[in-house]
């Protein structure tokens, strides 16, 4: 088993991987996992880049939201078959409406099929949204980060963080 620390990569093998983010539940404090697909300025290209509850399957099919429960939730990537113009797939978790903050979630891990794990440390942990970890292309060949970066606010700066643009609130 490959272990890794926020910022460390391995290469990961081609096809389709499955990829388990495994947390503990905090009671009253649902947590939301997306993928986005962004091209090589690190931003989606539409709405059709992001893989989520409401949107569980993404770029052909490539890129597959398959479980979501109470402590789990399961993508499947198949990275040959992903777009060309894909140079990364961002895995996040969001707090929902932000109703505690990462150091709420003792255990928080994601783990890629192959044998690599990628634990997030998440002690003192102040923020309600994470980029998790990031598949990329390298040279052609597909590798993981275990990334650990977090977003104050919750989903809405996490999405512009990914080029995506948020509707301003209706005047009331």
């Amino acid at each position: 088993m490959t272990t890794l620390t926020p910022g460390a990569n391995t290469a990961v093998a081609s096809g389709t991987l499955s990829v388990t983010i495994g947390y503990t539940p905090v009671p009253g404090a649902d947590l939301d996992v997306s993928a986005f697909l962004l091209n090589e300025a690190g931003k989606v290209r539409g709405d059709n880049d992001m893989c989520f509850f409401g949107q569980q399957s993404v770029n052909n099919g490539a890129v597959k939201l398959v479980e979501s429960a109470a402590g789990r939730s399961v993508f499947s990537l198949d990275l040959d078959a992903i777009d060309a113009a894909i140079e990364k797939v961002a895995l996040t978790a969001t707090i929902y409406e932000n109703k505690a903050n990462f150091a709420a979630f003792p255990q928080l891990t994601v783990s890629v099929s192959g044998g690599i794990e990628a634990p997030i440390p998440t002690q003192g942990m102040q923020e309600t949204a994470l980029i998790l970890g990031e598949f990329y292309r390298r040279q052609g060949v597909w590798k993981f980060r275990c990334v650990a970066q977090g977003f104050a606010g919750g989903l809405a700066p996490l999405a512009q963080h990914f080029g995506v643009e948020i509707a301003a609130p209706a005047p009331a």
